[in-house]
């Protein structure tokens, strides 16, 4: 699968852009603040109707503009779709090919993308929703119907929370916290279930990719870590009922899957407790390393990887066996940078300069016989 063409107009400092990119490798270069990362994060929100940077999507509205309209032509397995975006205030419509969407889940999946960006070198010894949120980005991408529940129990939560703080003030209607508590526990379970399925998947693949960037000898894993034994939506609905009286005192929900978290280990031991720095990132390597296989095996061809200035936060060794992956690849890869040296991939790429808010193409290179010699930037 490949993006053709890509349409974004009073996206962040996107004015108006228009954009036919390389079906293997782009790389746009350019200082910090030029708006590389809106570019990446305007490919992201029109394939999944999210944003890797903010919860709501209206913060991505160019100053002073009342909506932002984004656009892709893809082609997967032979096939040409055109998926389109309106986003406004507290609201978003949705197109395909011209055409209203019937549905969220009619639009959802039909182009799956990756992103790797700085933060993600940092989930060893990030908090536990930041390890979440990764997992959570894992199943969408392998079963769209994931984003559904996941803003289901979501909406159901917050709901519940502001209820809970009503206690303080007012008598709270027990019969709304069952009703919430029933919505949560459907919601939850089918969560869970789906985490602990697609990471049982995902383990092999892991250790596979970890053992060929890292020291021999060392092993990964990624356990799905859930606060609370539960093994279906019943369980969990007692769950809630058990811990209301306390939720009541603190005035929002303690239990629940939106505490659960992901141990990340290297050698049978947890990654940020006992590992390097160096071990650290090359576990998030090896895990967005998996991340593209797990879903190339599941979908048939890869999916679209957004790499948001990696390359500058690893260390040479770990530089090479990425650029040397993504030669491998055989996918079509959005890398930005605000230096290209760092940059040396045998690939067929195309190189774009962006400049407040505005691409202009560089230089259209096939590919060479010596990747550690050329950066693909004269």
């Amino acid at each position: 699968m490949h993006i053709e063409r890509l349409f974004a107009e009073h996206f962040r400092n996107l004015d108006v852009i228009e954009w036919w990119p390389h079906r293997h490798f782009n790389l746009i270069a350019g200082d910090n603040g030029q708006g590389k990362t809106n570019l990446l994060e305007a490919i992201a929100v029109a394939a999944s109707l999210r944003s890797f940077r903010t919860s709501k999507l209206s913060d991505c509205l160019q100053f002073a503009q009342k909506e932002s309209t984004l656009g892709l032509r893809i082609e997967r397995r032979g096939l040409r779709e055109d998926l389109g975006v309106r986003i406004a205030t507290g609201q978003k419509k949705l197109f395909l090919d011209g055409k209203a969407a019937t549905s969220m889940s009619t639009y959802l999946g039909r182009l799956v993308v990756v992103l790797f960006s700085p933060t993600d070198l940092a989930l060893p010894h990030a908090e536990p929703s930041e390890r979440r949120r990764w997992l959570d980005r894992l199943a969408f991408n392998h079963e769209p119907a994931h984003l559904g529940d996941l803003r289901r129990y979501e909406q159901a939560l917050a709901n519940r929370n502001a209820l809970l703080r009503q206690h303080k003030v007012a008598q709270v209607d027990g019969g709304l916290l069952d009703a919430y508590d029933q919505v949560l526990a459907h919601s939850g379970a089918k969560i869970m279930a789906r985490r602990l399925r697609i990471l049982q998947r995902f383990a092999p693949i892991l250790r596979d990719a970890f053992d060929r960037i890292a020291a021999p000898g060392l092993t990964a894993d990624a356990l799905y870590q859930p606060r609370d034994e539960v093994d279906d939506e019943q369980q969990l609905q007692r769950l809630f009922a058990t811990h209301r009286t306390r939720d009541l005192a603190r005035g929002h929900t303690t239990r629940g899957p939106h505490r659960d978290d992901v141990d990340l280990r290297i050698a049978d031991r947890t990654a940020a407790l006992h590992a390097s720095q160096g071990q650290c990132r090359a576990l998030v390597l090896a895990m967005k390393i998996a991340e593209i296989r797990s879903l190339e095996a599941d979908f048939g061809e890869p999916p679209v990887l957004l790499m948001d200035d990696i390359s500058s936060e690893l260390d040479a060794a770990r530089n090479r066996a990425l650029m040397g992956y993504l030669d491998e690849l055989g996918g079509q890869v959005f890398l930005t940078t605000t230096d290209a040296a760092h940059i040396r991939v045998a690939a067929p790429r195309q190189v774009f300069l962006m400049q407040a808010g505005q691409l202009t193409e560089l230089g259209r290179f096939d590919r060479t016989t010596n990747p550690e010699s050329s950066t693909g930037v004269s």
